[in-house]
């Protein structure tokens, strides 16, 4: 039920599902205390709500006792509970309520940070890591945008990313941008392309804006490799049978975590050369999960 605009408290009737698995109401509109009874739900696997405007103690027991199942950044007003989370008295002002809010949010840079991220950016942001999003870092495109090479700081520190930015005149594109958000929130493998950070935003034209931030991986796509062609500094690229075997090797390895170590079986739809990324040491990492 995530992204549906929905409003108000969660309802009292919720508690009558104690045998829910997942629930995620995150980017949504819900407000007042995070409902206590949620403590209870014995089955509850995963729990989303973040990017809401919750207020109060964040529960302490149940499923809020394992910090790796839960997601509640994005809401200003949560405060105590969990040590994780403290109050914050300038944040807990009440917001417009209504038609003024939804503005509020439509207007301003709406960031999400996807589970376990370290890092937040704005439109701005990125158009400056970028410069401008130019040709220039222009590093890839794919059916739903293009890559582009850029520079955030991350903790006071220059890093490397890669920013795809989703056309969002494609049709299909919102949709591939929300599905790889959902594949990517909670899985973490050596052999997977590692998220940062993603941005739904709005650009300077008041246009809808969506990227996703992917680690930088210096040596291209497994199809530059094998198929190389004319390149600027006239150096040719081989792959030894040795190295060959070993991305094989990485290849399978993200593959079987995909589809039987991850907490959700995930099926990758598009693999490909083009979506096998290699890394300094010619490690393989598996990319483009939508």
């Amino acid at each position: 039920m995530e992204f549906n605009l929905l409003e108000g408290e969660i309802p009292s009737s919720f508690s009558n599902l104690k045998g829910i698995q997942e629930l995620d109401l995150a980017h949504n509109f819900l407000s007042g205390r995070i409902p206590i009874y949620l403590e209870g739900f014995i089955y509850l696997q995963s729990l989303n709500l973040s990017f809401n405007n919750f207020e109060g103690d964040v529960p302490k027991e149940g499923i809020f006792s394992n910090l790796s199942a839960i997601s509640v950044g994005g809401n200003d007003g949560l405060c105590g509970g969990i040590p994780e989370y403290t109050c914050h008295p300038a944040l807990l002002k009440p917001m417009g309520k209504g038609i003024n809010l939804l503005h509020s949010r439509m207007k301003s840079l709406s960031i999400l940070r996807l589970r376990d991220m370290h890092v937040q950016v704005s439109y701005d942001e990125l158009s400056r890591a970028t410069n401008g999003f130019s040709a220039a870092n222009l590093i890839g495109a794919g059916s739903f945008g293009s890559v582009y090479k850029g520079i955030i700081m991350d903790h006071g520190n220059e890093r490397i990313v890669a920013v795809k930015v989703l056309n969002l005149q494609r049709y299909g594109a919102s949709r591939s941008f929300m599905a790889e958000c959902r594949a990517l929130r909670n899985i973490r493998h050596r052999n997977l392309v590692k998220i940062f950070t993603s941005c739904s935003s709005i650009d300077h034209h008041g246009n809808d804006f969506k990227a996703l931030v992917f680690e930088f991986m210096p040596n291209g796509s497994l199809e530059e490799w094998l198929h190389p062609k004319a390149r600027e500094d006239h150096q040719s690229r081989s792959l030894s049978l040795i190295q060959r075997l070993n991305i094989a090797i990485d290849v399978a390895s993200a593959l079987e975590y995909l589809h039987h170590l991850g907490s959700t079986p995930i099926v990758h739809c598009d693999l490909k050369p083009s979506n096998v990324l290699l890394d300094n040491d010619l490690t393989a990492h598996v990319g483009d999960l939508d």
